[in-house]
């Protein structure tokens, strides 16, 4: 289950990459979700992918993959 924020972001990701067959970047996620720092947007990507809904290699940029539907 996920909270209303990780919802939005989730959404935002998969709406994102249908309109640009590109992932956003940390810059486009900070400005959609009207956060102030990158470690903001850092954990909630984190919280997706420990419940499962995306994968990101650490060491390649804009490489979020979602991998559950909702």
């Amino acid at each position: 289950m996920l909270t209303r924020r990780q919802l939005q972001l989730y959404n935002f990701l998969k709406v994102y990459f249908k309109k640009n067959k590109i992932m956003p970047s940390f810059d486009e996620i900070l400005l959609f979700m009207k956060m102030k720092s990158k470690a903001q947007a850092f954990q909630m990507l984190g919280y997706l992918e420990y419940k499962g809904y995306i994968k990101r290699n650490p060491h390649k940029a804009r490489s979020i993959e979602i991998t559950k539907e909702i």
